[in-house]
C-alpha cells in the first residue's frame, strides 16, 4: 500500500516491501499531522505489538500522530533486543529503517519500547540517532552502558555489534530520553538477564538498573558539558506485566506526555539530581 492509500481509523498489518516475511502494524489517525513525528512502538518478548500500539490510539487521534509497530517474530528476529537476528536478509535495525523509509520517509520518529523492546529502542537510538526525535524506554531488563571499557551490547566498544552499524554516542546523549519503570518491578523473573558482572554493575532488578543507567547518562552529560537530556519516571502500582503497567500505572500516559513535551518544547528534560527520588506525579 502506498502512503496515500493507507486507510484511517484502524491498525493495518503490512509486509515490508524489501522482505515480505517481515511485518509491521501501521495506524493512521483520522486527521494526521504531517509535521508530527510518527511514534514507533516496539514490543517485548511477548511479541504483542498490537496491544502496545492500541494503548496509544486515543492519544494518536488527539494529536494527529501516526503509529508504527514492528513485528519481530521469534524465529527470524531472535536477539532483536541486542540488534541481532537469525534473518539473513535484514538485521532488526535495517528492518526498522526500511519500515520508516516506506511509510514516513526521512522524518525522525518518536521511539518507544517496553521490556525487550526498550532494549532494542535505546540500542537503535545509539546507532541511528539521526532517525530519532525522542526515545522512551519502559522496563528494560538491562542496558548498554556509556563506557568503552565494555563491549556491545554491555558497553560502547563494537563487540558483537553488526559490522554495518556504528554507535554515535555524542548524538545519542543529546536526544531527549525518558526511562520508565514500575515501583514494583523488582522481581528477578526468568526473563531478566542475570550474571555476576551485570548484577554488580547495573543492579539486580529492573528498577535498580533503570536508576543506575539514568545516573550513568547524567555523569556522561556532565562530563561532556551538556545539560541533562534524560528523565526517570518511577510508575506507582506497577510491576513488570505490561497490561498492569498500562491499566494500573497508566504508563502509556506518562510516555504520551513526555512525547508531547518533545514535540512542543524541543528539549523538555530537566536535570536529574537524584534519580532514585524522581517519580511520576
Amino acid at each position: 500500500m502506498t502512503r496515500s492509500s493507507v486507510p484511517a481509523g484502524a491498525p493495518v498489518k503490512h509486509r515490508l516491501a524489501t522482505d515480505h516475511r517481515t511485518r509491521y502494524l501501521r495506524f493512521v489517525p483520522g486527521n494526521p499531522d504531517p509535521q508530527r513525528p510518527p511514534l514507533v512502538c516496539v514490543h517485548g518478548i511477548s511479541r504483542d505489538a498490537e496491544g502496545h500500539l492500541e494503548a496509544f490510539i486515543d492519544w494518536a487521534e488527539r494529536t494527529g500522530t501516526e503509529l508504527l509497530a514492528p513485528l519481530f517474530d521469534r524465529r527470524r528476529y531472535r536477539g532483536y533486543q541486542r540488534l541481532r537476528s537469525s534473518n539473513r536478509t535484514l538485521h532488526p535495525v535495517a528492518a526498522l529503517d526500511a519500515m520508516l523509509d516506506e511509510t514516513v520517509g526521512d522524518r525522525p520518529c518518536l521511539l518507544y519500547g517496553f521490556s525487550g523492546g526498550a532494549q532494542f529502542a535505546h540500542r537503535y537510538a545509539l546507532v541511528r540517532p539521526e532517525r530519532v526525535a525522542g526515545v522512551a524506554l519502559a522496563a528494560a531488563g538491562w542496558y548498554t552502558f556509556p563506557t568503552v571499557a565494555a563491549s556491545f551490547p554491555y558497553g560502547l566498544s563494537p563487540g558483537r555489534l553488526p559490522a554495518s552499524l556504528a554507535i554515535d554516542f555524542p548524538a545519542f546523549l543529546q536526544l531527549p530520553k525518558c526511562v520508565l519503570v514500575g515501583d514494583r518491578d523488582v522481581e528477578r523473573d526468568p526473563a531478566l538477564r542475570s550474571n555476576r558482572v551485570l548484577d554488580r554493575e547495573q543492579g539486580d532488578n529492573r528498577l535498580a538498573r533503570a536508576t543506575a543507567w539514568v545516573a550513568a547518562l547524567e555523569r556522561a552529560a556532565s562530563k561532556a558539558g551538556q545539560a541533562s537530556a534524560c528523565r526517570l519516571v518511577v510508575v506507582p502500582e506497577a510491576g513488570h506485566d505490561w497490561q498492569e503497567c498500562y491499566a494500573q500505572g497508566r504508563m502509556h500516559e506518562h510516555v504520551a506526555r513526555f512525547f508531547d513535551d518533545v514535540c512542543n518544547a524541543g528539549q523538555p528534560c530537566k536535570p536529574v539530581a537524584d534519580a532514585t527520588s524522581v517519580a511520576a506525579p
